[in-house]
């Protein structure tokens, strides 16, 4: 069974002050609590301080992925604008 842990933040005035890490290891024991025996999170690629305490976890990339968004319209809002 897998745990899956996405869009864990921190307000940035509390950040460096060992939240994330707390944060973390409470959702993790809940996972294994219920049966869990593997995990998958998402990070943006440029948090640089998520990824230095995921590491810190023992967590690894494994794959990458993008999201694509529509080009904005020059329609005027209301007309055709998507």
């Amino acid at each position: 069974r897998w745990a899956g842990f996405a869009a864990v933040e921190v307000d940035p005035a509390q950040r460096r002050r060992g939240l994330a890490t707390a944060v973390m290891a409470a959702l993790a024991r809940r996972a294994l609590d219920e049966g869990a025996s593997a995990a998958w999170l998402q990070v943006e690629d440029d948090n640089a301080g998520a990824r230095a305490l995921y590491d810190r976890m023992g967590f690894a990339a494994h794959h990458a992925y993008h999201h694509h968004r529509a080009p904005e319209s020059s329609a005027p809002a209301g007309e055709g604008a998507l």
